[in-house]
């Protein structure tokens, strides 16, 4: 059984053209295109500027982002940090 609001939904599902959905669906498909190409393009042409006004490479830009960190020996104890205080009580 069907209520009011369900036969309003169909009512006016029924009354939109058919070519609506095609329409839609190949404008959200040039829209995930073009986001990925800004994506993948973007980052490099502003690099490329940055290199072409003289500029050194950005910091937000570089490939490898994390610092690298020697490798942590479980052997010895980590160092306490300052301002953090923990006494046995």
């Amino acid at each position: 059984m069907n209520n009011n609001l369900k036969k309003l939904q169909e009512e006016r599902e029924a009354m939109l053209p058919p070519e609506l959905e095609e329409r839609v669906s190949s404008q959200m498909g040039t829209m995930a295109f073009f986001g990925n190409l800004v994506e993948l393009y973007v980052p490099n042409a502003l690099q490329v500027v940055v290199r072409l006004v003289g500029g050194e490479d950005l910091p937000c830009l570089k490939k490898n982002r994390h610092r690298e960190q020697k490798p942590i020996d479980w052997r010895i104890p980590p160092a306490p940090e300052p301002g953090l205080n923990f006494t046995d009580s």
